[in-house]
């Protein structure tokens, strides 16, 4: 009895994996991340949401760039150099939206955002991606500043990564 309902509990886990109806979230914090990259987490994965802790110093523009059931990202408020607002990805001075989550399907843009990182509205629906240029080409306009759209990668990558195909948050 207890071998069956052991078997039949772990098939409906398993299901329910597959299915998607489990929720996973990630905390990326303390010294051994600092920098996240595209190797940082796996692609395609089941992490639905993500907190920033104080110590991650920088994020690569294509960290988020496969996270497909993405939904929300938080950043600890005592973290120097990135912020969260409506469950978005920001620069600390809230002016560089970094990453909208793409399974997040709508957002309040601040009025101080006139950037847009490269890869932060891959994967997001095109009627929500073209919302949110709008809004921040209208923030631009109404600061008098030039909308930005930033395509390089500021941020410098871990060399090892690619080559082990370690994803340290998710493996």
């Amino acid at each position: 009895m207890k071998k069956t309902v052991f078997f039949v509990l772990t098939i409906l886990f398993l299901f329910s994996g597959f299915m998607g109806l489990y929720e996973a979230r990630a905390e990326i914090d303390g010294p051994a991340l600092t920098i996240l990259d595209n190797h940082s987490m796996r692609p395609n994965n089941n992490v639905t949401g993500i907190h920033i802790g104080e110590g991650v110093e920088s994020i690569a523009s294509d960290t988020f760039r496969n996270q497909i059931n993405l939904k929300y990202i938080e950043v600890a408020a005592g973290n120097p150099y990135f912020s969260s607002f409506s469950y978005c990805l920001y620069d600390k001075d809230m002016t560089t939206l970094i990453c909208f989550p793409q399974a997040l399907d709508k957002a309040e843009i601040p009025g101080s955002v006139t950037k847009i990182n490269q890869f932060a509205l891959y994967g997001v629906e095109p009627e929500i991606k073209e919302a949110v240029k709008e809004a921040i080409k209208e923030n631009a306009a109404k600061r008098g500043t030039e909308f930005e759209y930033i395509r390089y990668n500021a941020f410098p990558y871990n060399k090892e990564w690619p080559w082990n195909c370690e994803y340290p948050l998710t493996n």
